[in-house]
């Protein structure tokens, strides 16, 4: 039975709750941010859900379904929209009341932050904090959440109506594992990343003696890669970098930044495998973007990164982009004959990366910030290594045109098509 008939039943309901109590906290059982998280990822969405729900304690009304647009015309109605004096900032209620409704949920939350911005020009995005009250939560808005807050870092905390023993009705906080559940995006696999190899050559460099210029610039080297991180981080970028030495003597770059990130456009063989390409046709046409361009991860985001960081290099080394390739492929020409000087990390897996770091200092090590073993550890707990990774790349081909096709070639083709 539902709690609330429709959403102006819930709206009646919350604007007479919130005149009567300090904050929207004062309504909601907070069992939830007691659980344990069983990893990374439930680990991230809880601190979220913990992060947003400091700001939920006290709240100043700004407006209750009222538009908010600044341009004439436009119309933005936010359920609820309040000011969090202890912790400074910007909090949007979103009410939904049956499944079909809460699909629109994600998309006008990103609205309503975005016109906000209109009038605090110079809010930061962790000062804006996004509550979705919903009896319904459909695996379209759970992954919506999830992506938000894991991906880009939004702060959403996410409510549901419920009575509690005494016949009250109060809110309690989605359950963490029910947002992560089934995030078939949680599945990395090293084909999942991509990038290349920035090799730093030193026309100084004496083969004789294998010594290099460059050996007095490691710390340039390495704010060089910081400057990189930086700018991944302001484009909401996922992404690390590892610094090392090339040990043979013969190499003219003796140094090399090994840079990756996510390979977006990889990701669409999640539908190969479930053979639901027809759902859709923009499914369809970016899986033939894949067939026919092949978007590998090395995209004009990843190129600006670079340049960040390599663009003031050239007074003491000529950086080349080489080595275009996935993760797997990277990994591998850079653990061979060489030495990892340092690891650098923005976006997801910084913060991974961060946390890594923490626990290692809380366990009593002295390990160093840019620690490049623990780097590569983290990447192997993140990178399922079994993963089944489906080269989508081969979805158009025509076996009937080419003589050469063979049983592995049919392993790549659509589900559906396999035994045709």
């Amino acid at each position: 039975m539902a709690i609330f008939a429709d959403e102006k039943e819930m709206q009646e309901w919350l604007s007479s709750q919130l005149s009567s109590v300090d904050g929207l906290s004062s309504l909601i059982l907070e069992q939830e941010l007691s659980v344990t998280p069983a990893n990374d990822q439930e680990n991230n969405v809880l601190a979220t859900f913990k992060y947003c729900y400091q700001s939920l304690h006290q709240g100043v009304v700004i407006s209750e379904d009222t538009n908010i647009s600044l341009e004439s015309g436009d119309i933005m109605r936010p359920d609820f929209l309040l000011y969090a004096p202890e912790s400074e900032s910007m909090v949007i209620i979103e009410l939904k009341n049956f499944a079909g409704a809460t699909r629109q949920a994600g998309t006008e939350i990103s609205a309503y932050e975005s016109e906000l911005k209109t009038y605090l020009p110079y809010i930061s995005d962790g000062d804006l904090i996004s509550v979705i009250i919903s009896p319904e939560w459909p695996t379209l808005l759970r992954h919506y959440v999830f992506n938000e807050i894991f991906w880009l870092r939004k702060n959403i905390i996410c409510l549901e109506p419920v009575l509690d023993n005494h016949g009250e009705k109060k809110l309690k906080i989605r359950s963490v594992k029910d947002i992560v559940e089934n995030n078939e995006l949680l599945c990395i696999s090293e084909e999942h990343l991509g990038g290349h190899q920035i090799c730093l050559y030193d026309h100084q460099y004496d083969v004789k003696s294998g010594t290099s210029s460059l050996d007095n610039h490691i710390q340039k080297l390495n704010a060089a890669i910081m400057a990189m991180a930086t700018k991944g981080y302001s484009q909401n970028n996922n992404g690390f970098a590892f610094l090392w030495k090339d040990l043979r003597v013969h190499s003219q770059a003796p140094y090399s930044i090994t840079v990756a990130n996510f390979a977006p456009f990889q990701s669409l063989e999640r539908f190969i495998k479930s053979d639901s390409v027809h759902d859709g046709k923009i499914t369809k046409a970016l899986i033939d973007v894949v067939g026919d361009r092949s978007p590998r991860g090395h995209s004009k985001s990843l190129y600006a990164i670079c340049e960040a960081g390599t663009k003031w290099l050239t007074r003491i080394t000529s950086p080349k982009l080489e080595g275009f390739g996935s993760w797997g492929f990277l990994r591998d020409q850079m653990m061979e004959n060489s030495e990892l000087i340092s690891f650098h990390a923005w976006g997801v897996f910084g913060e991974i990366y961060s946390d890594k770091l923490a626990e290692s200092y809380m366990n009593g090590n002295d390990t160093c910030p840019t620690c490049p073993k623990l780097g590569l550890d983290m990447l192997e707990e993140l990178i399922d290594s079994d993963y089944e990774f489906v080269d989508i790349s081969m979805y158009n081909y025509d076996p009937s045109t080419d003589s050469a096709f063979d049983e592995e070639a049919i392993k790549l083709l659509p589900p559906s098509e396999r035994n045709s």
